[in-house]
Formats: C-alpha cells, structure tokens, sequence
C-alpha cells in the first residue's frame, strides 16, 4: 500500500457528539464529559518525519484529532512534507504493514519528544488506568522518560507494543481530546494522573516545600537561557531556591524534586508542565523574553489554584530587546513578585 501524505485530513473519531460511550470511573459512574471510543483497522506510521514524530489513520487518510493536539497538527505535518519530500519518504513509496490484532491506545503524537507534550499522553494512559479500561500502549523511539514514566505508574513491558515499522491494528481506544490547553474543562484527567503520580511517590509530608528555580541547560535545543545567570543567582539565595536541571534527572528523580516544591519559578520552557505535579495552591513565576511570550500551563494553574505570574524581560521603541529567544531576567520584577507571594 501507499498513503498520500500531502492529502491527509483531520477528522474526529467520534462520528457524533455522542458516539462512543462516557468513560467510567473505578467505582463505576460516568465521567459526564469524556469519551471513549473503539476503532477498527487504525493503520499507525512510526517516525513520519524525523524519529519519533508519528501519525496514526483511520480509513488510510484521516488522522483522528483525538490522536493530536489539535487538526492544526495535522495541517502542520501537510505543509511540513509538501516542502521538504524527503520526510515521509519511507511512506511515499508502497509499503507493506505488520497486523497486530490488539485493542491498543496509540502514544506519541508529532510533538511527544517534548516531555510537555508526553506528559499530555499520559493524561490518556491515566484515564484509561483508572476507569479499568484494559489495552496495550503502543509507542515508537521516544526520549528515555516516556518509557520510563509508564512503568513508574504502572504500565509493566507486557502491555508495551514499541512499533518502528508500519503497523495495522485491529482496534484502537480513543478518547475525548484533552490537552494543556483544554484542561480546564477536563479536571478529571489531571486528577487520575496526580492519583497515579501520588501512588508511585507517597504522601506529601505535612512541612513547608521547597522553592525551585528550573534553569534550562544540558537539554536546551531552542533557545531561551538565561543571560544574566550571576545576577538572577545571587538573587535566588536571598529568597532560598534551589537551582535544579530538571532535564538532567531520571523520571522518578524529576517528580519527587517537585512533588513537595511550593515554588516554582525559572525560564520559559517544558520543565514549567511540573506545575501539574505540585501541591494545590503552590506559587509558579515564569519569566520570558518578549519576543516569545507562550504560556502553556494556564489552564493547569486554574485546576490546581496555582498563583501564577510572568516577568518578562523589558523592550521598548528606544531600546529594542535584542536578546532573541534567550531571556534577560528582569530581577528588580522578579523580586517584586517573591516579595509579594513568598515572604512570610
């Protein structure tokens, strides 16, 4: 077989609003506003782009919008192969697929190599845990944390399909699409998934957090250090964060560094998705520079009432910020805001 990957569309596996059946909790009762839904003959192409960026169909040619962040995804991955034919090639040319006859949920969606966006995969493997809904994972080459953190909360290698071929799939489990940026209207999710992380880590202990400052470092790809590290430093002693990489760290290691902290604060990155793992109630200052403003856990920090704040470096007509995507620390905004929410 061949699949046209310049005509792929997005559609929802749910034929109508009520398609499927509601998802139940362990005890039973509906989850008024999540979904599930079974599907036959789901075709998944590992490694579509660059390894570990994949893409799953229904019918050869649509990609179920429940399998992505959003149909934008998908208009993103058309544009992507259109100007550079050599991604995708492996599909372009006629291909025979493994058949695996399995009731599978596919992880790993174009953008999963990121640990904020896996971590929205796992909010699919939460509700599914909890609800007793019973189905192998399927993954493709992920970064080290994404296996990792499904055994941490329970996931055992039996119940991992790790597919770096074409595969057909006799029925694959899809569910309502929820994501960072709905997850406001989708509570339950991050509840099975605090459960789960709560389960593997134990109870919080009845003291004071502590205050961590995220920095970007042995991972950084994109952009966004700090370029007045010294300064922002010494700052961080007065007002007692620990510095951490929390990139640096094993899965386990990375969670129960934040399970406890009350504060969380540093550059503009993945390692802010930790907030959904802290206390209820716990204080998270991002800082930015201003030509890349792009907050992605607001709606995680209205679940969870988080105080959040942004301190984004100044600019202006006179004198332009000219830093890029790294990020000049506005300390005097920043003190403000330790002083206003950490003192006392």
């Amino acid at each position: 077989m061949t699949v046209d990957l310049d005509r792929v569309e997005c559609g929802s596996a749910f034929e109508r609003p009520d398609s499927g059946r509601a998802l139940r909790r362990a005890d039973g009762s509906a989850v008024a506003n999540i979904r599930v839904i079974d599907v036959r003959d789901v075709l998944y192409l590992p490694h579509v782009l660059e390894p570990g960026q994949g893409l799953c169909l229904m019918q050869e040619s649509v990609v179920p919008a429940e399998s992505v962040l959003d149909c934008w995804s998908v208009e993103f991955f058309r544009t992507t192969v259109q100007r550079n034919p050599r991604l995708g090639l492996r599909y372009r040319e006629p291909f025979a697929p493994e058949f695996i006859d399995d009731r599978v949920c596919i992880l790993g969606n174009l953008f999963s190599r990121n640990f904020g966006h896996w971590t929205e995969e796992l909010l699919k493997v939460a509700l599914l845990e909890e609800s007793g809904e019973r189905c192998s994972f399927v993954v493709q080459e992920l970064p080290s944390f994404a296996e990792d953190s499904l055994r941490l909360i329970g996931v055992g290698d039996d119940r991992l399909r790790r597919i770096d071929r074409p595969t057909r799939f006799a029925e694959a489990v899809f569910l309502t699409a929820i994501s960072h940026q709905n997850i406001a209207r989708y509570p339950y999710a991050l509840e099975c998934l605090r459960t789960l992380i709560d389960r593997c880590l134990g109870t919080r202990p009845d003291v004071p957090g502590s205050r961590l400052w995220a920095e970007r470092g042995e991972m950084l790809r994109s952009g966004g250090r700090v370029t007045n590290r010294d300064e922002v430093y010494r700052l961080l002693e007065t007002y007692e964060f620990d510095v951490v990489d929390l990139a640096t760290m094993g899965i386990e290691d990375q969670l129960t560094t934040v399970h406890n902290a009350t504060a969380l604060a540093g550059p503009h990155g993945a390692q802010f998705v930790h907030a959904q793992f802290m206390p209820p109630g716990s204080v998270v200052v991002e800082c930015f520079s201003p030509v890349h403003v792009n907050p992605s856990i607001l709606q995680i920090c209205r679940v969870l009432g988080h105080s959040y704040h942004q301190v984004v470096a100044r600019s202006h007509l006179i004198e332009p910020y000219t830093r890029g995507r790294d990020c000049e620390v506005d300390c005097e905004h920043l003190a403000l805001v330790f002083d206003s929410y950490l003192r006392g």
